[in-house]
Order: structure tokens, then sequence, then C-alpha cells
């Protein structure tokens, strides 16, 4: 057994690993530059070459109820290891009060900060000890959770999330010192061009709605957040009302009934917040420019897109793939990386969030090089929109949609984030079965309607760094 009174000095290393993490999501758009690289590579080849690439989805998804929940549950008996992953909607940092704004980013942080009786270096070694992995994460419409373990460790795993969801601690040294952390590292992300971009373009697009806030906005209330708040928001946000689940790995329905009867049923039962209003987005060819010098000049563009639901979802799914989301095979890669080698690399990509649907992209340049680049970006988006894509393009495309879907079936957290999602788009429980037929059934005539209706339309463009001095 870990002997837990030894072991008090781990708390500055926790502390550090708190202040790294935040420091990533802060700096959300360094991830954007690294997965461009790490993107731009010859996804057809590998995909091509998988072994996964002709093999169909075999698992039985089953909906789990019990005590007024209900849960998707995907069995996988061969590895001994169980994954739930939940997700509280309507409940993200857009729904916080405009003077509290970071509290849910506080709260998630906190709640891995020791639970009923025992504290957070206690926590944290009885989760080491017994493999489990527990944590939390906020965006702006939801607060998930996840709870991975190994089978024989169920038992004590289960408990660790019911202390959590029941008694957090929410002590005021670790409000005080997640305060603390935060505000610094705000304050190191307001100097960075990418995260200031970010920042921008919200307040551009999102205008007089909660998804415009920023990190300046935030660094104002964080001092605000006291215990009794957090508390507050769990009350009425995280609620078996608002709450959906996904379970998979070695774990039978009867177990997976027992969790929903003895652990997320002992949740709040009504939700107290209010659901997001859809933002009518008016994108259209307007330009936002940031005046700060940068080596790299970047932009964010943008024009609307459309919901899971809607019956353009996949044929501009498709298209979008074709014009900007695969990597160096895409046109735009094509045109402005690989022949003019004016960036290390561009993407388009559809966004779904509960206010707004979108199709937005990105690319850096040289201020030198950023209008040539964004000439050709603009050609060859008129281009989609007025020719359409072309039936070698289609299937290519479906090709590696279709294989590429069977590799998110590699671990089993991974599935059960995905069953999750499945309930919250409204997918269907044979969603897994099925999602490769939605591609194969697309047509070309689809694809080109999808293009003419959404490439149309000139997007919007935040940047910054276009010039190379400050006016003053």
């Amino acid at each position: 057994m870990i002997d837990y009174s030894s072991r008090r000095n781990r708390f500055s290393n926790y502390c550090k690993w708190f202040l790294f993490i935040i420091f990533l999501a802060c700096f959300g758009y360094h991830a954007q530059d690294i997965w461009l690289r790490f993107n731009q590579i010859d996804t057809e080849n590998i995909l091509s070459a998988s072994p996964m690439k002709n093999k169909k989805f075999s698992g039985i998804v089953q909906e789990v109820k019990s005590s007024g929940l209900s849960a998707y549950l995907l069995e996988e008996h061969s590895v001994p290891i169980v994954s739930i992953n939940f997700e509280f909607t309507n409940a993200g940092s857009a729904h916080e009060d405009e003077e509290k704004q970071g509290l849910t980013a506080i709260m998630t942080e906190m709640l891995s900060d020791g639970a009923g009786q025992y504290d957070a270096v206690t926590f944290r070694d009885i989760c080491e000890e017994y493999g489990i992995k527990l944590g939390f994460d906020t965006g702006a419409d939801e607060i998930s959770g996840y709870l991975h373990f190994p089978k024989k460790n169920m038992n004590m795993a289960l408990k660790m999330l019911d202390l959590v969801l029941q008694k957090p601690r929410f002590e005021k040294e670790y409000l005080s010192l997640r305060q603390q952390q935060l505000k610094t590292v705000i304050k190191m992300s307001l100097e960075n061009p990418q995260s200031i971009l970010a920042d921008k373009f919200s307040e551009f697009v999102f205008a007089g709605h909660p998804y415009s806030r920023t990190q300046a906005d935030m660094l104002e209330t964080i001092d605000n957040i006291e215990e009794q708040d957090m508390r507050e928001f769990m009350k009425n946000h995280l609620t078996s009302e608002n709450i959906i689940i996904g379970v998979a790995g070695d774990i039978s329905i009867n177990e997976t009934k027992d969790i929903l009867q003895k652990i997320f049923a002992k949740l709040p039962k009504k939700y107290s917040g209010e659901k997001m209003s859809e933002i009518d987005l008016e994108l259209g060819g307007r330009e936002y420019n940031v005046k700060k010098s940068s080596a790299q000049a970047i932009t964010i563009f943008a024009v609307g897109g459309t919901y899971r639901n809607n019956i353009d979802f996949y044929p501009l799914y498709i298209a979008n793939y074709i014009l900007g989301g695969s990597g160096l095979n895409s046109r735009l890669s094509q045109v402005i990386r690989e022949k003019e080698g004016l960036t290390y690399g561009i993407y388009t990509t559809l966004t779904e969030s509960d206010a707004a649907a979108m199709i937005q992209g990105s690319y850096s340049a040289t201020p030198d090089n950023f209008n040539k680049a964004r000439k050709l970006l603009l050609s060859e988006w008129n281009k989609m929109a007025k020719e359409g894509a072309k039936k070698e393009e289609l299937q290519q495309a479906k090709d590696a949609l279709v294989s590429s879907f069977n590799l998110r079936f590699a671990s089993i957290s991974g599935i059960a984030s995905m069953l999750t999602a499945m309930q919250k788009y409204n997918l269907g429980k044979d969603f897994l079965e099925k999602r490769n037929d939605y591609i194969k059934a697309v047509t070309l005539q689809e694809v080109n309607a999808a293009a003419k209706k959404y490439f149309s339309i000139t997007p919007d463009f935040v940047s910054i760094g276009i010039e190379t001095k400050e006016k003053q």
C-alpha cells in the first residue's frame, strides 16, 4: 500500500502539471500549428495500406435504462478495461455568470482536488494505485467527464466518482491556488499572437453572445469566484436531467444499470440553467485585422455551415474534405502549400456548437506572402462553389473517410466518448454500423449542390500580423 502521509510533497508537482495543462488549453492555436504540420501527410496511401481499411464495425450498441436515466453501452470483454464517458449539456463556460467568468475552468480542475474524506494528494494517490483515470473538462457548451479503470478495481473507481460528484472539497487554499495559476497563464497567453487572434475571432464573429467572451474578460472576474459559486453551479447544471452517458469495455448490462442507479441517479434531478440561444451569423466577406507585429501573419476564416441533423451535412462534409479537410491531398494544400510554398499548412473543417454551425479554416504565412495565399484560397473557394468536385475526387474522399472511420475504435475510452457524442447529436444507437453507408450513399450531384450553397459565400477573415509594425 502507498504511504499517503509521506507523499504530501507531491502537491507541488501536481500544481506544475495543472499549470502546464492550462497553458496548453490557453494556447490552443499552438496546438493547431502542431496539428497542421502533423496532418500534412499522405493520408490516402497510409489508409490504403491499413489492415482496418475494409473492415466493417460489428459491435452492438445497446441502450441501457435505469432510474429514469439511459446510457449507450458497447460491451467488449476481450480486455479487462472499462471506460465511462459523460457530458452535462448546457453547462459549459458560456453558461457562467458574466461576473464569474472562469468558474467552470476552475471548478472542473478542483473536482480532482480531493473529495469526501480524501484530500487532494490522497485522492490522486488512490487513483494512481488502482489505475483509475478520472477527470473533467469544460467547453463553451458542456462539462464533460471520464472514468477509466481496470475491471478488477471497479468498486474503488465508482466510489471515487461518487465522492467527486457528491462531496467535492473545494478547499479555500486550492481555490486561491487555481485562481492565481489561471491568471498567470492568461497573462502569458495574452502576449501570444495566436491566442490573441482566437479571442478577436470570437469577439468579431459572436459579438453580443456569450461565445464572444475572451481571456481578458475572464482575467477581470477570476477573483470573484467563491466556493459557494461552484457548489451552486454544480447543483443547477450538473443534473440527471441534462446528462448523457456512454459506457464501453468489460462490463455488462446489469452492471451498467447499477452505475446509473447508484451514481448518476443521485445527482440533482432538475436542471436550472438556460439553453443557449442560437446565433444569427452574419458571415460574408467582412474583415478584421489585429494590428500587432508578428513573424507570421495568421488568419481564421469562416462562413456559415450546417448541423449534423441537416440533410446537407454529409454532402458538405465531403465537399469540405476535398477542399481543405484532407491534409496534403486537399485542393487548398496542393495549390497553396505544395505548388506555391506559401504556408506550412492550411485546413478547413466543419464546426458545430449549440448556437452556431460554421465552415472554419486557418493558415499562416509570412506577411509578404499572406495576401498571395489569400488570393489563391478565395480562387479555390469560388472554384469549388462554381464547378464542384470531380467524380474521381468524390471516390477518393469516400474511400479515405470510410477507411479512417475504423481507426476510431482503437481504444475503449475513444469508443465511450463516441457513444456520448452519438446521443448528443441524436445519431441513433445504430450509427456506428450505418455511418460508412451514409458516406457511400452521397452522390456527386449532392456534393456539388452543397458546395454551391455554402462556398458561394465569401468567408469572414480575422487576421493578425499582416502589418509588420504596429501603428502608433
